[in-house]
């Protein structure tokens, strides 16, 4: 699966390059067709399909090449290592590594150019684009339902998620080259702060805001009555929730402990989420719209499953959880008063009601048919008796 992260990201946008190595080094990286290509590269449509690459020639020979004069599995040993030895000088020849555990954002199946990610992803997204405005003309038959118009529709959204997905592995990653003792160097390494900071922006900027291009009137109200809302969710979800994994914070928090200032801190990391998610709560005049409100809903979500989930999030997870919830809280009690609209408003009480359940669950009042109950807050935790319409005041 490392395949495609080692060949220079701008070579699968070069025709010649492509025409002779292919956009990646093996069809075992599952690496379906080219998105990273644009038109102008005028590269052949043949040519954006992988095939038979050069790591599964060099594979195949390891494997099977006969090794005149070994008469047992110890005489071909030298011969086996010489050959494996080759990745040191042609970096696409190496293979996952062993115990990466899924930490280095280089071994991700379906990847294009993940030698740069962000690179290769915005030119994706390019693409994808492209592609949301052709959905009817491509899809359309006359006499024909529309079948084909939702299963193509939903394949561009799940495009969209595997896309930023690429992009998400880059944070709180790892770098890493499968070695046996004899050879320098650790196998593993973390990717550099700087790549890791790029990587929290561009999905802050792309991601976790409304992808627009994906919201197509045309295409929804030929498929379902309702739903495109529950699709934009879904898929910034998959996304937000790759993003906040225990397992990423998990490597930032040891990152932080090993490298100190030359490592990307959590605590960084996490605001600059926030930032993406909460970020118009800081506008002179506040409105959130549908898709905002359902992102930052999953938000309080994800972070609720850090602290009240089963299991629920040890470590260094929980006060950053903690700490990012109140900031919120803070940001949304100072946002309320300059709220555009009365929807905007109730949202912003209510994601304040939701973070106090969430740091606070023990305090949460049971139904009482009949009786109109306030849901505790950071300033009355108690307030089981707090009628809604007093607390709206502040």
């Amino acid at each position: 699966m490392k395949a495609s992260s080692t060949y220079p990201a701008e070579k699968v946008r070069d025709r010649e390059w492509v025409r002779k190595m292919g956009h990646t080094p093996t069809l075992m990286d599952y690496s379906r067709f080219n998105y990273v290509a644009q038109p102008e590269d005028r590269i052949d449509p043949v040519d954006l399909i992988p095939g038979i690459g050069p790591y599964d020639r060099w594979a195949t020979k390891w494997g099977y090449m006969p090794i005149p004069g070994a008469v047992s599995p110890d005489d071909e040993k030298r011969t086996l290592d010489a050959w494996a030895r080759e990745q040191d000088g042609t970096p696409w020849l190496r293979f996952s590594t062993a115990d990466s555990a899924g930490a280095d954002p280089g071994e991700l199946t379906e990847a294009v150019g993940d030698a740069d990610a962000v690179r290769s992803t915005a030119m994706g997204l390019k693409n994808l684009e492209r592609v949301a405005g052709m959905l009817l003309d491509a899809t359309t038959r006359p006499g024909e339902p529309y079948d084909d118009l939702e299963q193509t529709y939903a394949r561009l959204l799940g495009q969209w998620v595997r896309e930023m997905n690429h992009v998400v592995a880059i944070v709180g990653g790892v770098e890493s080259r499968q070695k046996v003792m004899g050879q320098e160097g650790a196998r593993f390494a973390p990717v550099p702060l700087e790549r890791q900071r790029e990587a929290a922006r561009f999905i802050s900027t792309f991601a976790l805001a409304t992808p627009t291009f994906l919201v197509k009137p045309d295409v929804h109200r030929r498929i379902e009555p309702s739903g495109v809302l529950a699709r934009i969710r879904a898929s910034q979800q998959a996304v937000l929730a790759a993003l906040l994994t225990d397992a990423r914070l998990g490597r930032l928090v040891e990152q932080e402990a090993l490298d100190g200032p030359r490592a990307y801190r959590p605590a960084d990391f996490l605001a600059e989420v926030r930032r993406g998610v909460w970020g118009e709560l800081s506008a002179a005049s506040v409105r959130i719209d549908p898709y905002r409100r359902n992102l930052q809903r999953v938000y309080l979500e994800l972070m609720g499953d850090k602290l009240n989930g089963r299991p629920a999030a040890t470590g260094d997870a929980r006060p950053l959880a903690r700490g990012e919830l109140r900031a919120v809280d803070a940001a949304a009690q100072a946002a309320m008063a300059r709220a555009a609209d009365r929807t905007t408003r109730v949202h912003l009480e209510d994601v304040r009601d939701q973070i106090a359940k969430i740091l606070n669950p023990q305090f949460a009042p049971p139904a009482t048919p009949g009786v109109t109950v306030g849901v505790p807050t950071l300033e009355n935790p108690l307030g089981c008796w707090v009628d809604y319409a007093i607390r709206g005041a502040y």
